[in-house]
């Protein structure tokens, strides 16, 4: 992948249209314009979700919708001047010349097999973790058994979030399994009683279950309060500011009503409405994040790092 040095540039886009409800042409016409976006894997439940709202009030576009992991899809951006990228995870020092425009926020839920006891991890516990340094769930207050560390591939977005926001420059160990998209982390971990995974927090249901981290559950709102600390902003990119039909679609994913559909599995950008034009009482938050549903809260336990949860 080509890595110029570039400053990465954020912006929010000024949209009258964004002002008032977007409604379709009043005069039936049949010329459609199709838009093409690169989707990271952890996003796909967002795209398909804003593709299907966006269409059913502006009829004159259709969507070309791409998945893999985050390098395949950047390479396909940076080949591409008219598509987008649709991703959680955007290196400023790492990437050409290409505009983010972020929409929502993005969490990373950490999750275990629904029988482990263990409920609550420090960051460094994790760490310490997928480190290979611990290695079995006794040396966390858990049950006597070997833990079996689940990670995503090379290249995938969620394994750069989490690498960021966890690992820093230290390595994942070398007996980690490799799953291939969030999906299989979550069937990967529900089918072992003594594994751990990570996925946005989009792919979370009731097979796995969601430990808190630093004992903040991984729920929309905590992610909207910047209270969960694995979060990461969600953006559209590409290598020019977006024109015409995309900019209505950025816009629109910017605006309140974009923002609330955002709201049903991620995190918005901020807690109050998105207002036209991108002033949104404040500048995003650092390293943010997003997904719904979680445990339900536990009160915190004075051994901090081994806090347990009652048997399922």
């Amino acid at each position: 992948m080509e890595k110029a040095r570039r400053a990465l540039v954020v912006a929010a886009l000024t949209l009258a249209s964004c002002s008032g409800q977007m409604l379709p042409a009043s005069t039936p016409t049949t010329e459609v314009t199709a838009l093409r976006i690169y989707v990271t894997t952890p996003l796909i439940p967002l795209i398909n979700t804003l593709t299907a709202a966006y269409s059913r009030v502006n009829s004159a576009v259709v969507f070309e919708v791409n998945t893999g992991n985050y390098e395949a899809m950047v390479d396909q951006v940076l080949l591409h001047d008219d598509a987008y990228l649709l991703t959680n995870y955007l290196p400023p020092e790492e990437l050409g010349p290409m505009i983010a425009l972020p929409i929502g926020q993005d969490g990373i839920a950490v999750i275990v097999h629904p029988a482990n006891v263990v409920g609550n991890l420090t960051v460094a516990r994790l760490r310490s973790i997928y480190q290979g340094w611990i290695n079995n769930w006794a040396e966390l207050g858990g049950a006597d058994l070997p833990i079996t560390v689940i990670s995503r591939e090379d290249g995938s977005g969620t394994r750069l979030v989490f690498e960021n926001l966890v690992m820093g420059d230290r390595r994942t160990t070398t007996t980690a399994q490799i799953a291939p998209s969030s999906a299989a982390v979550v069937t990967s971990v529900a089918r072992t009683p003594g594994a751990i995974g990570y996925v946005s927090m989009s792919y979370l249901n009731s097979s796995v279950y969601p430990l808190r981290i630093e004992n903040v559950a991984p729920t929309l709102e905590n992610v909207a309060n910047n209270a969960y600390p694995l979060r990461a902003l969600v953006y559209f990119a590409g290598l020019q500011e977006p024109e015409t039909h995309f900019r209505n679609f950025i816009g629109w994913a910017q605006s309140p009503d974009g923002q609330a559909v955002i709201a049903q599995n991620y995190a918005p950008l901020l807690n109050e409405d998105v207002r036209p034009g991108g002033r949104r009482g404040g500048a995003p938050p650092p390293p943010p994040g997003g997904g719904g549903g979680g445990p339900p809260p536990k009160p915190p336990v004075d051994h901090g790092e081994r806090s347990q949860r009652p048997r399922p």
